[in-house]
């Protein structure tokens, strides 16, 4: 997360103003908006401007020399606005286009180097992230509940962001290639008009929901949430506001009125309605994909409300830590529903995170890492013996790449790179300067894998059986030892054995040596 610090002025007791920037595939989003201490939001002003940022990274791989110009035009105009507001913090983030581009690091360099801004280039998965906590909040404000069986979908230029919930669970969030530009674009070289090419638009669009149905399962749907500008303006046409803007669409009502839209030109659009025209040259083929969704679902009405990627950046900035909790819930059951694609072990993952959880819990004096550090020892331990899917030999590096090829729901590139490298030595070798994944980290994110790895080892040797039978009953740290008390009096062979294979990390992270002992020793 990017802050930077602005001109400001004295505001209000009590009140903070934020700027929550949305660098997209084909506009620059700006949100201004004042933060009371109770966590009431409320909105000061809204700013958009047209940046074709994915017409040159869908068509050429990179962002051209002028469009970056452009999009730091842009900014800077932008921050002409925000001086008289007194901001004082800035969240700017990229999706999918600079995401993509082959020169993504210049343009967030170029950026930084004129505007003094730093963007964050977020993943797939942290976009569905901040949009699911953007309908939640919507959700709760208009006395709603999200369904156990709902998707939540967004269909920008570039693509379609998805979070599938099962069993109100986080089963998937992620992003799949079928944005508005890449479907015009897909039939833009076609010698064709009208209807053929609205028939074009539609196979190509059904083609690519076929295949991301085997991920989504669009039939077991049991509530549809379409986000977007596009989806909205169809909203306001069919259906009034109810609670806290929301709006419910009977599914027939949708379908209609993409069929009729879409036999309109982008000038006829804009005539009719009103609106700019780079707006109405989206909205054609994003109703198009919405409707072939809704047809694919068994779904009565749609759930459309009124919130952006920038409604999460704020809700994000603003949140507690007890409101981090339902966000914590949702990251662990991603990386379980990853585990058992993988078909793990899930009693033994469950039992070495608890085990890991304790370890580092007892040792926070110790390691002095924080809650976020905690978290990402809990995926790791959760996720690091998914290698077993490919093959046993050498089973924590498929781990190490099978996390990093993964969306994890809640879970950044960076702290991912951080979760892949503490699966990677849950075994085995320890962190050496030949191994790319550890070396390309920076300096303290490296210290913290050799912490957390270091924790993973004892708490996996400890279930060494994959029996769960050992529970640990008391930690201790002594200047010379760590030492661990098993609750109940067991035999202890095989995981002492275990140990002097895995508690070499510890001893070199931490300097001090491990020492199991049962319940019996302590009380003799």
């Amino acid at each position: 997360m990017a802050f930077v610090k602005t001109a400001q002025r004295p505001g209000p007791a009590g009140l903070q103003t934020l700027a929550v920037i949305d660098i997209g595939s084909s506009a620059i989003r700006m949100e201004i908006a004042e933060i009371s201490t109770d966590g009431r939001v409320t909105a000061l002003e809204n700013l958009k401007r047209a940046v074709p940022l994915g017409r040159d990274c869908f068509a050429t791989g990179k962002i051209d020399r002028r469009t970056i110009n452009l999009a730091i035009d842009v900014l800077r105009d932008f921050q002409n606005v925000l001086e008289p507001y007194g901001v004082r913090h800035i969240r700017a983030v990229a999706t999918n286009a600079v995401r993509e581009a082959s020169n993504q690091e210049l343009f967030v360099e170029r950026v930084y180097m004129a505007t003094d801004i730093a963007v964050d280039v977020i993943t797939g998965a942290e976009e569905s992230r901040l949009l699911y906590t953007a309908v939640r909040h919507a959700f709760a404000r208009a006395g709603l509940t999200l369904d156990d069986d709902a998707l939540i979908i967004e269909q920008g230029a570039g693509h379609l962001d998805a979070t599938r919930l099962k069993k109100g669970e986080v089963l998937l969030a992620t992003s799949f290639p079928l944005g508005t530009l890449r479907v015009t674009g897909a039939v833009a070289n076609e010698s064709r008009g009208g209807a053929a090419t609205l028939d074009l638009m539609k196979q190509f669009i059904g083609h690519a929901l076929s295949e991301i149905n085997h991920a989504l399962h669009f039939d077991e749907i049991g509530q549809l949430v379409m986000l977007g500008a596009e989806v909205r303006f169809a909203a306001e046409r069919l259906q009034k506001k109810e609670a806290a803007g929301v709006r419910k669409v009977r599914r027939n009502q949708l379908l209609k009125f993409a069929r009729g839209t879409a036999k309109l030109r982008p000038e006829q659009i804009a005539e009719a309605y009103g609106l700019p025209f780079e707006e109405c040259e989206s909205l054609v083929p994003c109703l198009m994909s919405y409707a072939e969704i809704v047809k694919r679902t068994p779904v009565d009405a749609i759930v459309i409300p009124p919130v952006s990627l920038r409604d999460g950046l704020i809700l994000d900035y603003i949140a507690d830590p007890t409101g981090k909790s339902e966000l914590d819930a949702q990251i662990y059951a991603s990386a379980e529903n990853l585990g058992r694609r993988y078909q793990f072990d899930e009693p033994h993952a469950r039992h070495v995170t608890e085990l890991a959880t304790i370890l580092f819990d007892a040792l926070a004096e110790e390691h002095g890492l924080s809650k976020r550090e905690r978290r990402l020892l809990r995926v790791a331990s959760l996720v690091h013996d998914i290698g077993l899917f490919i093959s046993g030999a050498s089973h924590h590096k498929h781990s190490e790449y099978l996390i990093n090829a993964a969306d994890i729901f809640g879970i950044r590139d960076a702290d991912k790179a951080i979760v892949a490298s503490v699966a990677r030595y849950h075994r085995r070798a320890l962190p050496q300067a030949t191994h790319m994944g550890f070396v390309s980290l920076a300096r303290k994110e490296r210290a913290t894998v050799s912490k957390l790895a270091a924790l993973l080892r004892i708490a996996d040797a400890l279930d060494r059986s994959h029996s769960q039978r050992i529970h640990l009953k008391k930690v201790e740290l002594s200047a010379e030892e760590l030492v661990l008390t098993i609750d109940g009096d067991q035999d202890l062979a095989l995981e002492r054995l275990s140990m002097r294979a895995k508690a070499d990390l510890f001893e070199e992270v931490f300097g001090r040596t491990v020492l199991l002992q049962p319940q019996r020793f302590e009380d003799a």
